[in-house]
């Protein structure tokens, strides 16, 4: 009997061990993202971090398809959903979102950090009124750069030009037609992004502007009108327009790792793809240095890079709060910035010199970053696809003259922002 009894016991041990999970009464955070390996897995190490810090709470990550996560996060915000806890977001979103109340406004101390510690371009998308509306990431940077193919350079006997003269007689050493056909290219800046940001840049780069101090656009000015010009004398010289026009396969700084292009601009998010697609050995195929000056200064305009957010309707956004302000010491900071590839948004990270020892590339960009200007407080969509499409109505033969293609520009984006 002693035996049955205490048999019955050990089996009643052993179900309640197999059938019963201890309950868990942490606070899951929701925390919404896109698919990318890097990314996720660093994501993925802080969590690990703060919650050995935090016991009571629990980060559950949701990873997604760029485009399938860009549509599920930005439906959720518009239709003012519980989504996630927290986004990753896009800067540039905070435009659309940051005005309408769907976005947890800073802690004082957290946004106070932000202003003074921070690039004032990494959170000009996400400040309304005074208050700061996500935790930015990265100093996004179109502008600046330079990619170079080794390979090219040394065929055609050219150098790495330090000055806008030099870069393009150099581009130009490395031009091939096939009749009327450019089949090689010296220097690509014609595509979506390079286009407005290196005529913007142009202009600030001689103490011009392309806003007023009402937000007006005012692109057709003198010196807007001498960078516009010298673009366009640039096609069929030193590139051609399939950047725009969609006559290629591959982009610009694609054809540069494939071989076809000597120079291109682009930012230093395209880097990896060199190694990791193209198979080429980053400082012996191809190189990055800075890229050359039209003006005298150093200026260029830059968006707001990537972020995180926390949904408003949230019911944990203290404990959301805490893992922000846990993500904001400089070696959690550094860490991801390493581990995604990102320029920092912090100023003590982005100048930190264990940042160029693991990311030796950026060591062009991160001197230049005092020089970068909040591109300003609007769809940037539409700034790239007006400059782009004029631009090549331009260069088609659409405006009679320079004045009329700038003034054309201004009135449209003017129309479309400051409505």
């Amino acid at each position: 009997m002693k035996k049955l009894l205490v048999l019955f016991v050990c089996l009643l041990m052993v179900l309640g061990a197999v059938g019963c999970k201890p309950k868990d009464d942490r606070t899951v955070l929701v925390f919404w993202g896109h698919q990318n390996d890097a990314w996720n897995a660093s994501w993925r190490e802080i969590a690990k971090k703060f919650e050995a810090d935090n016991p009571d709470i629990r980060i559950q990550f949701e990873f997604f398809p760029y485009d399938e996560f860009e549509a599920k996060a930005t439906t959720s915000l518009i239709k003012k959903e519980q989504g996630a806890d927290i986004y990753e977001m896009w800067g540039g979103w905070g435009v659309d979102f940051a005005p309408t109340g769907v976005l947890a406004a800073l802690p004082d101390d957290l946004a106070k950090m932000i202003k003074e510690e921070f690039y004032a371009p990494t959170y000009g998308a996400l400040e309304v009124n005074g208050k700061i509306y996500g935790f930015p990431l990265e100093f996004n940077i179109e502008c600046g750069g330079l990619i170079v193919n080794n390979d090219l350079l040394k065929e055609v006997g050219a150098k790495i030009p330090t000055t806008w003269n030099e870069l393009i007689s150099e581009a130009k050493k490395a031009v091939k037609f096939d009749g009327e056909l450019m089949r090689r290219k010296g220097f690509e800046f014609v595509n979506w992004d390079s286009t407005p940001y290196l005529f913007s840049s142009m202009i600030l780069s001689k103490g011009g502007q392309y806003l007023d101090a009402n937000g007006k656009f005012t692109y057709n000015t003198a010196i807007g009108r001498e960078a516009y010009q010298t673009l366009a004398d640039l096609i069929d010289v030193v590139t051609d327009m399939d950047g725009i026009s969609g006559g290629g396969d591959m982009e610009g700084y694609q054809l540069l790792f494939a071989g076809e292009c000597m120079f291109a601009m682009r930012g230093p998010w395209v880097i990896p793809e060199g190694v990791e697609e193209f198979k080429l050995t980053y400082g012996k195929e191809f190189t990055y240095v800075e890229l050359p000056w039209w003006g005298s200064e150093k200026k260029f305009p830059t968006e707001t890079g990537w972020a995180v957010a926390i949904n408003s309707g949230s019911a944990n956004t203290d404990a959301a709060f805490r893992f922000l302000k846990f993500v904001a010491h400089d070696d959690i900071l550094l860490q991801h910035n390493i581990a995604c590839a990102q320029i920092p948004a912090k100023k003590a990270v982005a100048q930190d010199p264990e940042l160029l020892k693991e990311v030796p590339f950026f060591a062009p960009l991160v001197k230049l970053l005092d020089g970068g200007q909040f591109i300003g407080f609007f769809n940037t969509d539409i700034l790239k696809e007006a400059i782009t499409e004029n631009f090549e109505e331009f260069i088609n033969g659409d405006y009679d003259t320079v004045a009329d293609a700038l003034a054309a520009l201004d009135a449209r984006l003017n129309e479309a922002i400051n409505k």
